[in-house]
């Protein structure tokens, strides 16, 4: 094996279960509307977004709003998209320090190390403030190359980019978007980090899928 790639959000960086970051308002209320109005928009537009759709998160907003007809004025809802932009910069700038140490110790294992990521564009941007850039090599996020897990597509991209077969990868993620399952679909071997996420992930891979529980136990799983 030569390189491990992870997931971004809920394995390397999570937003979710720190409670320092839970005491903000969702979107629905920032942008006037309801939660049942906000989400029926967002299911309608999710992956197109992530798809790179919006250039921005201003252009987001905007449709948004439009769609669900929000009494924001246009400058609140360039306001609003300004503050999320901040707020992301916040979240990716803060990274757990037992998240440092595992990927120096995957590095000093002699593997490669990526990231594959849905996101969008105000994540995109904010990752020029997270600390993690200088220990992964090649970051590929879904808005930026038009296409998002679990389609095959993304997976193949990162490893052609890491100059890497898919069967020589490992990919850590918690198994949102049914990642793991497209990771392994490519001949990547899965990993479900379990650490921040408990989720229950289908899984029908002809081996069992190997679970972490703890974030400093998986180097001495890929040895």
């Amino acid at each position: 094996m030569k390189a491990v790639f992870f997931d971004l959000f809920e394995t390397l960086i999570t937003e979710k279960t720190r409670t320092d970051f839970q005491a903000r308002a969702p979107i629905h209320e920032r942008l006037g509307t309801t939660k049942d109005r906000s989400s029926f928009w967002w299911e309608e537009n999710e992956d197109a977004a992530m798809r790179g759709k919006f250039p921005d998160c201003l252009a987001r907003f905007t449709d948004m709003c439009v769609a669900v007809g929000s009494p924001l004025t246009e400058n609140e809802i360039v306001m609003a998209a300004q503050e999320h932009e901040v707020w992301k910069s916040k979240v990716l700038s803060c990274v757990e320090p037992q998240i440092f140490e595992m990927l120096r110790k995957v590095r000093a294992r002699g593997l490669k190390v990526g990231i594959i990521s849905n996101a969008l564009p105000e994540e995109v941007l904010a990752w020029r403030f997270c600390p993690l850039q200088d220990l992964v090599d090649p970051v590929v996020f879904s808005c930026s190359v038009g296409v998002m897990k679990p389609d095959r597509e993304i997976f193949e991209l990162a490893c052609s980019r890491m100059c890497v077969q898919p069967s020589e990868a490992y990919f850590v993620g918690d198994g949102g978007y049914d990642e793991l399952r497209g990771a392994a679909s490519v001949g990547m071997k899965a990993i479900q980090a379990a650490w921040y996420q408990d989720r229950d992930v289908e899984w029908s891979g002809a081996s069992p899928l190997v679970r972490i529980d703890s974030i400093g136990d998986l180097p001495n799983l890929l040895c």
